[in-house]
């Protein structure tokens, strides 16, 4: 972890409880793009966190990223702070200038290494997030063979066409279609990340959703102490009765766990086991998640399906980003191939050979 990550921790904490309130996050989800908190966010930097000091940016690392969006998830921020991090990394990695504006990211399936030498590519994606708000949007390809160098395609606002796809968790995502567009036309840009894999780019993004994960579980459990501890059944706070507490302690367990999850593939510096990692940290985050919605939903009765409470919007964003960038059984297979590739003899071998400490 860098220097700056207490102190951006606790910026971000204190501007986030000042400035997004359950009112805009319910704003925010009717449609209402809140530029006031964007403004806002923008003096944090984000698009710079993990470029080096040396090419103009914070010189942060993976750990400050985290601690940023377990911030940002706590809060239920309406704005793409995990995309406008990582565009900000990648675009750095590609040699590209920072997005002008909030900017999109996905990963697509599609050989962008074929269209940079045809000169000319067609995409379709769904889910992207953002994508109609956006200044541009990043996406991350392979080339011929899935394991080697990823590829980045960088496309401005106006390059492609949006349609509104489905937005589980309140914020927007979007349909995306480039229907036969020359790398050649203004602003577009298709560069190989060299030294960087497809699998690693996808992992970072699944990275920073577990750590939104781990922000939205400590809200919600807030929450749901807040509640058990005000709501009286029988002459006494329904926090008090032991088969509640037993509810209140597997919230409170599933919380840190995914915590130390993300945290411990945040300082996994070993490229060996950077995916294994990060894929044993998304795992560890969707299974929290369920438990947790399930956990917070039955305690809080119907108060928590109403409109007004805000636990929804915590939980609605859970599930969603449970399943963006790889659910359960996608990272549980991934973690499994990287173990192999790693050549671990077993799986008590790879978490010592993992660890830093």
């Amino acid at each position: 972890m860098s220097e700056l990550a207490r102190p951006l921790a606790e910026a971000a904490e204190r501007l986030f409880a000042q400035r997004c309130g359950t009112d805009v996050v319910a704003s925010a989800d009717a449609g209402t793009w809140p530029q006031a908190l964007w403004s806002a966010l923008e003096a944090l930097t984000p698009a710079q966190l993990l470029v080096s000091e040396e090419r103009g940016g914070a010189g942060g690392d993976w750990l400050d990223a985290c601690a940023l969006l377990e911030r940002a998830g706590e809060f239920n921020l309406p704005l793409p702070v995990a995309e406008t991090v990582l565009a900000g990394w990648l675009l750095d990695r590609a040699g590209l200038p920072a997005v002008a504006g909030p900017p999109s990211f996905a990963c697509t399936t599609v050989d962008l290494a074929a269209a940079h030498r045809q000169g000319r590519v067609a995409i379709e994606a769904r889910n992207v997030p953002w994508a109609a708000r956006s200044a541009g949007i990043v996406l991350v390809g392979t080339g011929t063979n899935a394991s080697a160098e990823g590829w980045l395609l960088y496309l401005p606002n106006g390059a492609y066409t949006t349609t509104p796809d489905r937005a589980p968790a309140g914020d927007p995502r979007d349909r995306v279609a480039v229907l036969d567009l020359a790398l050649s036309a203004p602003g577009v840009s298709c560069q190989r990340l060299r030294g960087l894999r497809h699998a690693e780019v996808l992992g970072r993004a699944a990275l920073l959703r577990a750590a939104q994960i781990a922000g939205a579980c400590r809200r919600v459990l807030a929450l749901t102490l807040a509640y058990t501890g005000e709501r009286v059944q029988f002459g006494r706070a329904i926090g008090q009765f032991q088969a509640v507490q037993h509810q209140l302690a597997q919230l409170a367990e599933e919380t840190a766990a995914v915590r130390v999850a993300v945290q411990a593939a945040a300082n996994t510096g070993d490229g060996r086991w950077s995916v294994a990692a990060m894929a044993a940290a998304k795992l560890r985050a969707g299974e929290a998640a369920g438990l947790c919605v399930r956990i917070a939903h039955q305690l809080h009765g119907a108060m928590g399906v109403t409109a007004e409470h805000p636990l929804h919007q915590s939980t609605r964003r859970m599930l969603a980003w449970r399943d963006e960038h790889g659910a359960e059984a996608y990272w549980a297979r991934q973690l499994v191939q990287a173990l192999r590739d790693a050549g671990a003899p077993g799986a008590w071998q790879a978490i010592v050979a993992a660890t830093n400490r």
